[in-house]
């Protein structure tokens, strides 16, 4: 499957071949730094489960829930999915996404995830979708926002990383809104 976000920029599945471009990304400590159950460092054994884990969730679900955000020449810069949601089971999904840092500020996560707010809605059986950010992250909070997500909260020293306990905001976004 392939979801075209802007100027050859696309979605699709997670592939074996990935592996390289999660080792090259994830070694930067920013992006672990706002999600914490991305290990740092990451390891190849990381990597690996990572994969695996994602390819047998799509064979056994026949639904892709966890896309990796690709360039115009099809190599991994980001992610974007609701990692643990189960098809059919579920009528929410809580949402998830990082992107290489060569790629940020140009609006793509934002674009990206308009993409997958459609493709979530019309194809996962959901009717609501939700994110948890940490509360210093503003350009996540932009990218939210500019999505039609809404402030629905703030969870007080709510998220603990290696760097300390945070605030954690929690938007929120219906399908007929």
């Amino acid at each position: 499957m392939k979801l075209n976000i802007r100027d050859g920029f696309h979605l699709t599945s997670i592939r074996p071949t990935d592996k390289a471009a999660y080792l090259e990304h994830l070694k930067d400590k920013s992006i672990s730094d706002l999600i914490p159950v991305i290990p740092y460092p990451y390891t190849e054994v990381a990597a690996d489960w990572w994969i695996q884990r994602r390819l047998e969730f799509l064979r056994k679900s026949g639904r892709e829930i966890s896309f990796a955000i690709r360039n115009p020449e099809g190599y991994l810069i980001g992610s974007m999915g609701a990692d643990d949601f189960k098809v059919g089971k579920e009528h929410k999904a809580e949402i998830g996404y990082w992107l290489s840092q060569a790629y940020r500020g140009q609006g793509l996560v934002t674009d990206a995830l308009s993409v997958f707010i459609q493709y979530a809605f019309d194809n996962l059986e959901v009717i609501r979708l939700t994110a948890h950010i940490l509360d210093f992250n503003i350009p996540s909070m932009k990218v939210l926002e500019k999505n039609r997500f809404k402030l629905e909260g703030c969870l007080r020293q709510h998220t603990k990383t290696r760097n300390g306990i945070f605030n954690t905001l929690a938007y929120g976004l219906l399908k007929d809104e």
